[in-house]
């Protein structure tokens, strides 16, 4: 069923066939940051796709004669794909790809199939449950790169204790000794933890654990190993 919700707004005159600019124009009365770049031909006859990344990343459609715009999903209803999850989802894809292993602690599979980012808080209780999962996850082939989120922002007991983390002499050993709530030492170095809060703001993170798989999807929360690897392959089977 689809459960979409759509809103009509009079945004432009009614000039047939408005260029880019003119639509521009007219969405950045109601959003701010829109540039050219983010206004896309869609399959949808009519419509352009236009890319918000302020305050929060989304996809809208306006008409073509820059009248109307509509909030909501749009289904190819031939190949059951949503196509604006999958925009959504190959977006999250590109602003993950910006960041490097080397900001990233990594919990290597050796028999890698499947490749998961992961926002994680090392004072967050089911982050440390998810933890507890990495053998498991790592068995099934499933390779865990962590990101920092610590939720309570900047400058907070969670922040100082990620910075520990990741300034540690071997990270992953510290990672370990902070999510079964053992201290590390409160040592400082260049650290992508602002990076990474950053960065969760772009991606819509809003808490933690946050797991993406390697299409761009995600799945908030902690789902147990076996049932993760369901998603993963459920998910990486949607589009071609």
């Amino acid at each position: 069923m689809l459960k979409s919700l759509f809103i009509t707004l009079a945004l432009l005159s009614t000039n047939i066939l408005a260029d880019k600019a003119d639509i521009l124009k007219g969405l950045n009365s109601y959003f701010s940051g829109v540039t050219e770049q983010d206004i896309n031909s869609t399959p949808f006859q009519g419509l352009y796709e236009v890319i918000l990344r302020k305050p929060a990343l989304d996809v809208i459609y306006i008409s073509e004669d820059g009248r109307y715009l509509a909030q909501g999903e749009v289904i190819d209803l031939q190949t059951r794909i949503n196509l604006t999850q999958y925009r959504m989802s190959s977006l999250a894809k590109e602003i993950l790809a910006t960041t490097t292993d080397d900001e990233k602690i990594i919990y290597k599979a050796d028999d890698e199939k499947y490749i998961i980012n992961v926002f994680t808080d090392v004072d967050c209780p089911y982050c440390r449950k998810l933890h507890k999962d990495v053998d498991a996850l790592n068995k099934l082939g499933v390779t865990m790169k962590y990101l920092a989120f610590p939720r309570t922002g900047v400058n907070t007991k969670s922040y100082y204790r990620s910075v520990a983390i990741w300034c540690a002499d071997d990270p992953k050993q510290a990672m370990n000794r902070g999510m079964i709530q053992k201290g590390n030492p409160l040592v400082d170095c260049k650290n992508p933890i602002i990076d990474h809060l950053i960065l969760a703001k772009k991606l819509n993170v809003t808490g933690t654990p946050f797991i993406f798989f390697e299409n761009g999807d995600h799945i908030p929360g902690y789902v147990k190993p076996k049932s993760l690897l369901k998603e993963i392959k459920r998910s990486l089977a949607k589009y071609p």
